[in-house]
């Protein structure tokens, strides 16, 4: 199983974006390999190490002040919805990660949109008066 999934990476993540320029648009293998292959592939792993980083050192920690995960909305916006990191290592077991529902999380749903269709179950979510216990006992007033 494990053999698929490598091949499906090498295949989506450097085949697929190096052919379809050179067949498509004419692009220079050298060009399509580069430029839509590997420029793509870095830039997309250091704007997720980025969204990681922010949401650790920047923004406001609502829930537990004596962790070093923060709330950043520009985080959450601009990685939808994954900037709610106080709230996220505060409850690990709530699947949406914030108790905004899907304000400013588009990947809760998505989570929400599956469970229509009957595709997702056994979703947690935390309680509305646990959240505020919490803030109330160890979050930073914000």
């Amino acid at each position: 199983m494990q053999w698929y999934y490598r091949l499906s990476i090498i295949i989506m993540c450097f085949i697929v974006p190096t052919v379809v320029p050179y067949y498509f648009w004419g692009e220079s293998l050298i060009n399509a390999f580069f430029i839509s292959s590997i420029l793509r592939y870095v830039l997309t792993l250091n704007a997720t190490w980025l969204v990681n980083s922010a949401a650790h050192m920047w923004g406001n920690r609502p829930y537990d002040k004596n962790i070093n995960p923060a709330q950043n909305r520009g985080v959450a916006f601009s990685a939808v919805g994954e900037g709610f990191h106080n709230y996220h290592h505060t409850f690990p077991h709530d699947y949406g990660t914030s108790e905004f529902g899907w304000h400013l999380n588009i990947t809760t749903a998505f989570i929400d949109f599956f469970a229509l269709l009957g595709q997702v179950s056994d979703r947690r979510k935390i309680s509305h008066a646990t959240v505020e216990r919490r803030k109330a006992r160890t979050g930073d007033g914000s």
